[in-house]
């Protein structure tokens, strides 16, 4: 279950979603362009920009729209131990709750996960019985998703004083306020965990808007791929 927070044209709107409803808001985002950005709890928020006409002549106002889904029981941090357990579970259309010695235990075709982990899992609310078969939750796999693209940006250098054999650091360099002989970096790298990202912006905020443009990217493609043909007619 998700808390779903809408902002919407009159104010704000409260209440609880289910995965299936949280799966086809994604799904809708998507299809009408929205921009989405998953959360490393495991939620998601979706952003867009309505163009209303105002009363003077000609005048559009942009108002700002977004609906967040934040999860009931947030997904924690995933450690490289769970994650593996998690895309065992996930690769493996076999999976599913068995017992042993009187416990329950998460298996697959060639695999086993012990009843301790198998009890933390459910736990967490990481695995949800589909069926006869075991899946990752929706939270799961959105906090997984959201952790592996964990983005950062860098503080720019700033003002610095070049070296001797630095030829931008030539004479001429005439600046007020104890900044004489003094260049400017306002460069900022744009980084993400999975590797995929590695860029510069000219200053900073242009680095966020290159990490917000990756996360958003990685948003769309996982809703393309994996809900929005699981919504699909006939499938």
């Amino acid at each position: 279950m998700y808390r779903e927070t809408i902002h919407h044209a009159t104010g704000v709107t409260e209440g609880t979603a289910s995965e299936g409803h949280a799966t086809m808001l994604l799904t809708t985002a998507l299809r009408r362009e929205y921009a989405v950005e998953f959360t490393p709890a495991g939620g998601a928020l979706i952003t867009w920009t309505r163009r209303l006409f105002g009363t003077g002549e000609g005048s559009v106002v942009r108002a700002e729209r977004s609906i967040s889904l934040e999860p009931e029981m947030p997904v924690g941090n995933l450690s490289a131990t769970t994650r593996l357990d998690l895309d065992l579970i996930a690769g493996d259309r076999h999976a599913r709750y068995a017992e042993k010695d009187g416990r329950r235990v998460v298996t697959g075709l060639t695999w086993q996960i012990p009843a301790f982990t198998t009890a933390r899992l459910r736990a967490r609310g990481l695995v949800v019985e589909d069926g006869d078969r075991l899946r990752l939750s929706l939270t799961a796999r959105l906090g997984l998703l959201a952790q592996l693209h964990r983005t950062r940006t860098t503080e720019p250098k700033g003002w610095y004083r070049p070296s001797a054999g630095d030829p931008y650091g030539a004479a001429g360099l005439n600046r007020p306020g104890g900044r004489a002989g003094m260049l400017r970096d306002g460069t900022s790298a744009a980084t993400c965990a999975c590797g995929a990202l590695s860029a510069w912006g000219g200053d900073r905020d242009e680095a966020r808007r290159l990490t917000l443009a990756h996360r958003r990217e990685v948003a769309a493609a996982f809703i393309a791929e994996h809900l929005a043909r699981v919504e699909a007619p006939g499938a």
